[in-house]
């Protein structure tokens, strides 16, 4: 099964609108057709900007999703992970990046085009798949890779 890390991103935009890659993300991990992967932070980050920017119906589905979809929380990532990525990431953003390779994922979906997606970082960084959920869709599950 394919293990795929989830940035607070695609949780905010697939739980605010039901329809869209982000949302289908969701429903394929809901259905166990991929291994979810966050790390707590994410998660968290997910809650809040749910909860100060979207409605309290969304917020709500969020929270039963986290509960009754199996999610592999993996820990804050070392420092020796994050570090070689410095130059070319934003600070608040490799906590994101170094939770996903700790956690082997293969793939780490996000929407962040100004620091994650970056044709920089996706070329720099070997062990993981870094692209949008609609690039996961079209690329990987339609594909029938999954």
């Amino acid at each position: 099964m394919l293990k795929v890390f989830l940035d607070a991103n695609v949780y905010f935009v697939g739980f605010s609108s039901r329809t869209g890659a982000s949302a289908l993300v969701l429903e394929i991990a809901r259905r166990q057709k991929i291994a979810v992967y966050a790390a707590r932070f994410v998660l968290r980050e997910a809650d809040r900007n749910l909860r100060k920017k979207s409605t309290p119906a969304n917020l709500k589905s969020f929270r039963r999703y986290v509960q009754n979809v199996k999610i592999h929380v993996v820990p804050f990532p070392k420092e020796e992970t994050t570090q070689p990525y410095e130059d070319d990431l934003h600070l608040k953003d490799l906590p994101v990046l170094g939770a996903a390779l700790e956690s082997k994922a293969d793939y780490l979906l996000s929407l962040d085009k100004k620091h994650l997606l970056t044709s920089r970082l996706t070329h720099r960084v070997k062990k993981l798949n870094i692209m949008s959920p609609g690039d996961f869709l079209t690329n990987v599950y339609r594909r029938g890779k999954i």
